[in-house]
């Protein structure tokens, strides 16, 4: 809410989420209420819940028990129908959770690194944690060469930015850090403040080598 009332939206503006509503956050049936109001993608905590909604939830983590046990059949209902990506063609973008496989074409893309891509090798389909990747490996954003500017979360970074090809702006709200819009046209990133306390084994990935950022 003290994002949006930063940024300011207007009527006709589209209001976009990038993922990941639950489990981490103090309010998660509040937060999927908010993003239920406007436009939101698939992220991989949300595919996490519709793949294990039958199961008892003494077979979940603590953070997933919590959310099953906020969330009713009408919440999980409307995660199940939201799409992967979001195309935004009059601004040659599209919005997902994590990432894209370089080489490939957006209509081509494999819902797994939508949801999950961070460290690649194309075209090795497995993805790893920045933290965890083998030398081979690269971040998805500096292999990626468009056409589409692809506008990422999912990936906690020292900052947000905008680069040639890709934008990010997960910048760990949940852990203590802000949260962070990017506002289209004029590709402007806009920020407030956590009110959470701030983790100190957050891991806050640098923009990584070859990431080119403008922002």
């Amino acid at each position: 809410m003290d994002l949006l009332e930063a940024v300011g939206p207007s009527k006709g503006d589209r209001v976009i989420f990038v993922g990941d509503l639950v489990d981490r956050g103090p309010a998660p049936r509040e937060c999927v209420e908010l993003a239920m109001m406007h436009e939101c993608v698939l992220g991989n905590h949300e595919e996490k819940h519709l793949g294990t909604r039958h199961k008892p939830a003494s077979s979940l983590s603590p953070d997933h028990a919590r959310t099953r046990a906020l969330l009713g059949k009408e919440h999980l209902d409307w995660l199940a129908t939201l799409p992967t990506r979001i195309a935004l063609v009059e601004h040659g973008a599209v919005v997902v959770h994590a990432g894209v496989m370089p080489g490939v074409p957006m209509a081509g893309q494999d819902p797994y690194h939508l949801l999950h891509a961070q460290c690649v090798a194309p075209p090795e389909r497995k993805s790893y944690w920045p933290s965890r990747a083998p030398a081979t490996h690269r971040f998805w954003a500096s292999l990626w060469t468009g056409p589409e500017r692809v506008i990422f979360g999912h990936t906690v970074l020292d900052r947000a930015f905008i680069g040639e090809h890709a934008a990010g702006i997960d910048t760990g709200c949940v852990h203590g850090g802000p949260l962070t819009a990017v506002v289209l046209p004029e590709w402007r990133l806009v920020s407030v403040p956590s009110r959470q306390r701030v983790s100190r084994s957050l891991p806050r990935f640098p923009i990584l080598p070859g990431v080119q950022a403008f922002s």
